[in-house]
């Protein structure tokens, strides 16, 4: 939502209230990005660093040297249930414009940042928190979040386990019947969460090359299928502009026994949307899904399309096939 030049989301990211929304809406899955502080505390949060503090000067830390405290602290709430005001500063470089038409997204300049302020504020929530706070037949996809530089092809295995030790033992904790999917860009935390369990599904996150990495693994689609089938993953989730360069790939991974889902700004037009569906890729997220809905329930009607919907920011629909999927077609809110 863009308000005097200025980007006011309705509903802040990664927050039990938005993914409340996204529920009552009608979203059977949601996606989040966890990652753990110093203290051992998986908590929700999607970029590499926070930054807080004077918007010209604002300080920066990882999530890692945070305690859960301190990184909680940030989006602290008043005795009155309502949020003060935060300290986190973002930069907003996109927005999507509402309306059934056109997806195109208005650039916002990224020169500057501002504070992280939405219609619907809320504080930063742990993984434990979610599990308890949300309805337990609400859907998990979990991004294991590493925030290693991408000069580093290997992440070290203590930082794997670091990682991947409290998030597993918070998911075998407080689970219990829920349905959690895992993802994540770097291969070897796929790799050690599929060896460390078995029942929940693993998909392997790929930019596809369009962002370099010193990873070979990670540099093409073909190294994202190739690395997901040799060490059993559910499928690949990969830039949908890089699926665009090479659609070849859906048969590929098809022909593999994986799932092929899509992310990134291409999937603002409907038609790239519609045209992947005809070409057999599993699921797509997508920006503003209301316009997105409006064309997929006519095509429902008309025989084809998804066919659950959800009014929440972002969706994945996710086809038959995802590997401990309990319905046929699923829906997943990203948010």
């Amino acid at each position: 939502v863009l308000r005097n030049g200025s980007l006011a989301p309705a509903w802040r990211e990664n927050t039990i209230r938005s993914f409340q929304a996204a529920a009552a809406s009608g979203a059977t899955f949601v996606e989040f990005d966890v990652q753990v502080t110093a203290d051992g505390v998986p908590v929700i949060w999607h970029d590499n660093l926070v930054e807080y503090g004077d918007p010209t000067r604002p300080t920066q830390c990882a999530v890692a040297d945070l305690t859960a405290a301190e990184f909680q602290a940030l989006g602290s709430l008043s005795a009155s249930g309502k949020c003060q005001q935060l300290a986190v500063v973002r930069r907003f470089r996109r927005a999507a414009p509402a309306g059934a038409g056109d997806l195109g997204g208005v650039d916002v300049p990224a020169a500057s940042r501002q504070r992280w302020c939405c219609e619907a504020d809320d504080g930063f929530p742990t993984l434990e928190q979610l599990f308890s706070s949300l309805p337990p037949q609400l859907a998990f996809n979990i991004e294991v979040k590493m925030a290693t530089p991408d000069e580093l092809a290997f992440t070290p295995e203590a930082e794997i386990q670091r990682m991947l030790g409290p998030i597993l033992e918070v998911v075998g904790r407080y689970g219990g019947d829920r349905q959690v999917v895992f993802s994540c860009f770097d291969p070897d935390v796929c790799r050690a969460l599929r060896a460390a369990q078995q029942q929940h599904s693993v998909m392997f996150l790929s930019t596809g090359g369009r962002d370099w990495h010193a990873d070979p693994r990670r540099m093409s689609i073909a190294a994202a299928i190739d690395e997901a089938c040799s060490h059993a993953l559910s499928g690949v989730v990969v830039d949908s502009g890089a699926l665009r360069m090479w659609p070849e790939a859906a048969e590929r991974a098809r022909s593999c026994g994986l799932k092929l889902l899509t992310y990134g700004l291409e999937n603002d037009s409907i038609e790239w949307v519609l045209c992947q569906q005809r070409m057999g890729v599993t699921g797509v997220i997508v920006d503003d899904m209301q316009g997105l809905m409006a064309v997929l329930g006519r095509a429902g009607r008309e025989g084809g399309g998804f066919e659950k919907h959800s009014a929440t920011q972002q969706v994945l629909a996710a086809m038959p096939g995802m590997s401990g999927a309990r319905n046929a077609r699923v829906v997943s809110a990203v948010v």
